[in-house]
């Protein structure tokens, strides 16, 4: 709150100084002539007027700005005291290369490199940038109805509010994440906590590289007539939770992250101070392709400084994904466990985690009106049991029905926002089945809105852990219990199988890994995080289990998808443990323990091998998707030298001979 609160927003007007020289008229030019060509392409789609807008002169109106919380809230650019220019956020070292200077190579105009000294920055060079808008407002922490306001206003036409009063807006021409444009800083500090390598998903780039990418977002930052700040947080455990600072151009950007950070009270917000993570969301803004980024998209991650810039894609997923991403950083370096998984918990307090693929049923499964919500997809297993990291959820909605789910349809009400749906023209109803923009449309709203969330979003630690995989071979049982070794396995493979129309080019089943259930957002290598998993399992007591909600009866194409009404009454016979308390019998070349009996289940149903209508093709089946699993795991055996600093060979062996044992 107050100046401290604004330092990091503040700090966007002050560097976007240090990308020409403070004294001379080329260095200007140069710098008018950078932005132009940048922002060429898109200049329709900025807006043109200098005057305040209709919506700021009703603020004006009804008195906003008057108060000092008002104040802190909407703040021009010609007020930034002097102050500011001495934080350590524009001066300090943190920032800085080797004695305070910055250089950074430049691709577009006259000259090679500009070069500034940041310490020298004044309140007089940052207001005197005849470049930049000197009417920005800088809008911060705004409520739900005001960010609303601001979208309907300063995106009419492709923003409105459906029939429920959902925000349903678009983003652009990207509708799904870019991990192939993702990028971590590769930096003394940090390297050795990172896994690198072909296999990985972080993609290095050098702090120059990334200093070019974040002072592109901060000229096209700066040069805007409205700035949304967002502060929140990360973790509910208060004891551990992570402060977050969002600084957009976009209100619906504004709204998502609202929704999906762990929102503070106004008294948390006085006294916010630094945030732990800052994310420069200039989407509207292409990236400079240069050095090793290879197009106009750039995610990029510095995890020692604590900053995400966001460039050449709209799509707001990034900003929650980055986010948990520094959070799959931090926690294991406190020997707390970041897991991708769904939540929920019984009412006698026994929590379960759910991990699964898209297509695995997750989100289905871990909505139990019987079993309060205690997250759907982040979450942190520390000493006081499990946080949900986030706020809010980010539910796909593509094909959703009111009947098989209803969590999620009524929580789509106003604050929620609508990602890339299509309206009803008249009516503004959402058709839920239209895929004409993407299959990935997407709602995103507080967890509050979900009728049987627990608030606080904290549980204790997990009795059971269930892996979903959507088996389209039909070899993999329709449950299995697992050793801790045998958990980390699965965990680390994180399988599921694609089927014939899924995608294009998908004409047969195809196997699909994805470790911890969430690879591109791993910091460490994958064992790393396993190793936790299995040594919390071992303190807490907790159970594993493999579900499989794919096929049974022979593979895709022969024979059919396990009934929902199978797994459900799979998962509440783990929950009542029942399931703990059977005979069991073991799946060769798998080496699964599968239950011989469990309620609503045929029996003859649990062991595939007796399932299939042939005993020579299921053994085929059987040893080919062994294989599968088997060459995945090869990446993690041996990595390239010095890709992964901090890897355990012997924990990589232990996890190896849990898996399965090819004839």
């Amino acid at each position: 709150g107050g100046v401290d609160g604004l330092r990091h927003v503040h700090v966007i007007f002050a560097l976007v100084v240090a990308t020409i020289h403070p004294h001379t008229t080329r260095g200007r030019r140069h710098g008018e002539e950078r932005l132009l060509d940048r922002n060429k392409e898109k200049a329709t789609r900025e807006r043109t007027t200098h005057g305040p807008s209709n919506l700021e002169k009703k603020r004006k109106r009804d008195g906003y700005g008057g108060s000092s919380f008002a104040d802190t809230r909407h703040t021009s650019k010609m007020a930034i005291s002097a102050g500011m220019a001495n934080t350590r956020a524009i001066s300090g070292q943190r920032n800085m290369g080797r004695k305070g200077w910055t250089s950074v190579p430049h691709t577009r105009g006259a000259g090679a490199h500009v070069k500034t000294k940041a310490s020298t920055l004044e309140y007089k060079q940052v207001h005197t940038v005849d470049w930049a808008s000197e009417r920005a407002q800088v809008i911060r922490n705004a409520s739900p109805s005001e960010l609303i306001e601001y979208a309907l206003e300063l995106e009419a036409g492709s923003t409105h509010l459906d029939a429920r009063g959902a925000l349903a807006t678009r983003s652009g021409k990207k509708t799904g994440r870019s991990p192939k444009d993702k990028r971590v800083v590769k930096e003394p500090k940090t390297e050795g906590s990172v896994w690198w390598g072909v296999t990985s998903p972080n993609v290095p780039i050098s702090e120059d590289e990334y200093l070019l990418q974040r002072n592109v977002a901060i000229e096209y930052l700066s040069t805007k007539d409205h700035l949304f700040v967002i502060d929140g947080f990360a973790d509910w455990n208060k004891e551990n939770r992570v402060k977050v600072r969002i600084v957009c151009t976009r209100p619906y950007h504004a709204l998502f992250m609202h929704n999906m950070l762990i929102r503070p009270t106004r008294e948390e917000l006085a006294t916010f101070k630094d945030p732990d993570l800052v994310i420069y969301n200039a989407g509207q803004c292409s990236a400079d392709p240069v050095g090793n980024m290879t197009s106009g998209t750039a995610v990029c991650l510095h995890l020692s400084r604590g900053e995400m810039v966001v460039l050449g894609t709209e799509y707001a997923g990034e900003m929650k994904k980055g986010v948990f991403t520094f959070m799959n950083y931090l926690a294991p370096k406190n020997r707390r466990l970041s897991l991708h998984s769904g939540c929920n918990v019984g009412q006698d307090g026994d929590t379960t985690l759910f991990f699964g693929l898209s297509g695995t049923g997750k989100t289905t499964l871990s909505a139990d009106e019987h079993r309060p919500l205690v997250g759907d997809d982040e979450h942190i297993w520390g000493d006081e049991g499990i946080s949900n990291i986030e706020g809010g959820c980010y539910a796909k909605c593509i094909k959703l029905n009111k009947e098989r789910e209803p969590q999620i349809y009524e929580a789509l009400r106003y604050g929620a926002v609508l990602e890339n749906v299509v309206l009803d023209p008249i009516t503004r109803e959402v058709d839920f089945d239209d895929n004409s923009i993407t299959d990935n449309t997407r709602a995103s709203y507080p967890v509050e809105f979900v009728k049987n969330a627990a608030i606080p979003c904290c549980s204790t630690h997990p009795r059971h852990i269930i892996m979903l995989c959507c088996d389209a071979f039909g070899v993999l049982p329709p449950v299995a219990k697992l050793t801790n070794n045998q958990a980390m396995y699965h965990f680390v493979s994180g399988y599921s199988a694609k089927v014939a129309g899924t995608e294009v080019g998908v004409s047969e089943p195809q196997a699909t890994f994805s470790a911890c259930f969430g690879s591109a957002f791993l910091v460490w290598h994958p064992t790393k995080y396993a190793a936790l998993l299995s040594e919390k399992m071992a303190q807490h007591g907790t159970t594993a289990w493999l579900v499989n909600t794919g096929w049974t009866g022979g593979a895709y194409g022969v024979g059919h998808r396990m009934p929902l009404s199978h797994t459900r009454a799979i998962i509440d016979a783990i929950h009542s443990g029942e399931l703990l308390d059977v005979e069991y019998e073991t799946l060769p070349v798998f080496n699964l323990q599968i239950p011989l009996s469990c309620s609503g289940v045929p029996s003859e149903e649990l062991n595939p091998a007796r399932n299939w209508p042939d005993t020579d093709g299921y053994l085929r089946g059987q040893e080919h998707l062994a294989k599968l699993f088997v060459e995945n795991f090869q990446q993690y055996m041996d990595p390239s030298p010095g890709t992964v600093a901090h890897l355990d060979t012997r924990i990589v062996d232990q996890i190896f001979r849990a898996g399965p044992t090819l004839p």
